[in-house]
């Protein structure tokens, strides 16, 4: 017949131990796994609405806490009322879960213009952007320049398609709200426009000035870099030409491969002498 040997205490106990760090382990893994998630659903970044939702005003966030009671239940709304001065201060980090259930709640309750400043923060880092050259010849229209470049910025606000992030961000803004969505994508698209077209309009007066003043007769070529967002211009504003061209700007590759070359010639030049210096001494 076998024997069993009975457990000590100490086994026992350094099992366990074993077994509530695996558990803790994998808690830990997961919360990591739905913050990602709950980053991923806001567009990539979870930064702004964590500071968006912690600015709310304590009469407003009663009426979400109602609401999250209602769906999760009494004790949820309780930690979460009595760890919110943590997660402010950050001295406990928001499990994935308990903010994937409490930024649900705000779309519905949050005003249209913060709704834009929610957007508006990620458009800057994944909006679109374009690179172009604007010449201006001296017999050209000011205003014929600056319509050029609205019409450049139409174009490419109009055709920009929207990436994946920016996509879900409107989705969770709009909670569904076909409407708001749109008015989310329009005023971001006015926004661009006005920005690019604003700063043409400030820079090309100057520019033109310059050139018909004193100091500017003898200039030849005058060109500035607008860069607004983004988005880069090159203004340049050339009296051989005539009117108003928009154009892509001109490629440094030629010096780039001028440069190398020059490079690779000066290496077989080394390895030459090397070769020689070689051969004299044996």
């Amino acid at each position: 017949m076998a024997r069993y040997r009975r457990k000590s205490r100490g086994s026992y106990q350094s099992n366990y131990g074993y077994r509530s760090h695996d558990i803790g382990w994998e808690r830990a893994l997961q919360h990591i796994e739905e913050a990602k998630e709950l980053s991923r659903e806001l567009g990539g970044t979870d930064k702004d609405v964590k500071a968006y939702f912690f600015s709310i005003p304590l009469h407003q966030l009663k009426t979400i806490l109602d609401e999250y009671e209602a769906k999760y239940g009494r004790k949820a709304r309780e930690y979460a009322e009595r760890t919110l001065p943590k997660w402010r201060s950050g001295q406990v980090t928001m499990s994935g879960q308990n903010a994937s259930r409490l930024f649900e709640l705000i779309p519905p309750r949050m005003p249209l213009e913060e709704k834009y400043k929610l957007t508006e923060n990620l458009w800057r880092h994944v909006g679109p952007n374009s690179r172009k050259t604007l010449r201006i010849g001296l017999d050209a229209n000011i205003e014929d320049a600056i319509e050029a470049v609205r019409d450049h910025i139409e174009k490419v606000v109009i055709h920009y398609k929207i990436p994946a992030d920016l996509e879900r961000r409107f989705n969770w803004l709009s909670a569904g709200d076909v409407d708001v969505k749109q008015e989310l994508l329009n005023h971001l698209r006015q926004m661009e426009r006005t920005f690019v077209v604003d700063g043409a309009k400030t820079q090309l007066p100057v520019m033109l000035e310059h050139l018909i003043s004193v100091d500017g007769r003898n200039t030849h070529r005058l060109a500035q870099i607008l860069k607004v967002g983004n988005h880069e211009l090159e203004i340049l504003i050339d009296k051989n030409i005539s009117g108003v061209k928009l154009e892509d700007p001109l490629g440094d590759a030629g010096s780039i491969t001028a440069s190398s070359n020059f490079g690779y010639i000066w290496l077989l030049w080394l390895i030459g002498i090397a070769i020689v210096i070689i051969l004299l001494a044996q």
